[in-house]
């Protein structure tokens, strides 16, 4: 099973395939996503894994907080850092037209549950070094 990451903006995402980071249009049997976000451009976009596991995540019932050490153990740290750089330049691309863009961690197979809170950040508080998803929250990420 994989972590599907979804990124929702009012304006259309262009498509975009690098070693890492990929944005492609959401598949149709995972369609039921829409529902959860509220901007109506809606992509998928994948890590340097091809699936959104090698974005940083951690599953939780409440927003956890960055600790250090926290992915000291991840054994494709180097490479998960360049997809989480890849995927904050996209953000900060999309936020130039856009003031808000919404992203959406869940597993495979669970885009028809609801986002189990709301985690509302501003770009210029993210580190790429600290930054993960916690499970199942919706972020919303403003300028």
């Amino acid at each position: 099973m994989c972590l599907m990451l979804y990124l929702a903006a009012a304006s259309d995402v262009p498509m975009i395939d690098t070693p890492q980071l990929t944005v492609e249009e959401v598949e149709a049997e995972r369609s039921v996503v829409r529902q959860w976000l509220s901007l109506p451009a809606v992509r998928f976009v994948g890590a340097h894994t091809g699936c959104s596991c090698g974005f940083p995540s951690v599953a939780a019932e409440t927003p956890v907080e960055y600790h250090e050490g926290m992915f000291d153990s991840a054994e494709d740290r180097t490479d998960d850092l360049a997809s989480v750089r890849a995927l904050l330049d996209l953000v900060a691309t999309t936020l130039v037209s856009n003031p808000t863009v919404e992203l959406l961690a869940v597993w495979a197979g669970d885009e028809w549950e609801p986002p189990v809170g709301t985690i509302d950040v501003q770009f210029r508080e993210i580190e790429a070094e600290k930054f993960f998803f916690t499970e199942h929250f919706l972020y919303r990420i403003s300028v």
